[in-house]
């Protein structure tokens, strides 16, 4: 992909851009599909939910413990307050050139990556970023009928198929995985979709055609 591409990509992972241009070319174009899945992931810690807006009480409280505005006598305090702050940053300046250099830890690794496609080509994108235990997944032509579409992961060097829930096979989505479900998913481990009744399957084993698979690889 080019750089244009790759910037629109993490445009509309940041929603950014007109959703429908770029759902249309994510249907059209996986590997677009997959480079939106990836900055999903990059931008998770992002674009998540804010915190609680302070009570008005806190701010009452906070407004209760300023000074009063007192204009005698205010300049002397500033003057000789300004005159604290110069000499403690000058103190902090000197100690900075002093300190040894340290060197900072590893940034960590890029998110690992899934292509699942079947017989209708591909099917959906997925990005994993292990730090956050963040799966990103986005539909690329997934079509689950009148039933739902549920996850499967099947983990390196085993052949148990474990199901990760239901997904929703209209638009991107995702989700954190508890610390027992992110064991299981690693570069090399293979995702499968198959096609469950409303709500997933039954039985904790895939009851319906799998029309998609792909494995988890190292971007």
């Amino acid at each position: 992909m080019s750089d244009d591409d790759d910037l629109l990509a993490a445009e509309h992972a940041l929603g950014l851009v007109d959703d429908a241009a770029a759902a249309a070319r994510s249907a059209a174009d996986p590997a677009f599909a997959e480079r939106v899945a990836w900055w999903d992931a990059r931008f998770a810690g992002l674009t998540g939910p804010l915190g609680e807006e302070p009570s008005p009480e806190l701010w009452r409280r906070i407004a209760a413990r300023l000074p009063s505005n007192d204009n005698a006598g205010g300049l002397l305090r500033w003057k000789v307050i300004s005159g604290g702050l110069a000499a403690v940053s000058a103190i902090a300046l000197f100690m900075l050139a002093q300190r040894p250099q340290i060197e900072l830890p590893p940034q960590p690794g890029a998110p690992v990556v899934a292509s699942l496609s079947g017989e209708k080509g591909s099917a959906l994108a997925i990005s994993y970023d292990s730090t956050a235990r963040r799966l990103t997944i986005a539909p690329v032509q997934l079509d689950p009928g009148k039933g739902d579409a549920e996850l499967w992961v099947i983990p390196v060097g085993s052949k148990e198929v474990i199901s990760l829930g239901v997904i929703d096979a209209k638009k991107p989505s995702s989700r954190q995985l508890n610390p027992a479900q992110a064991r299981l998913v690693a570069a090399g481990a293979t995702f499968a979709i198959s096609l469950e009744p409303t709500g997933g399957s039954p039985t904790g084993q895939a009851t319906g055609p799998i029309v998609a698979s792909g494995k988890l690889v190292e971007t």
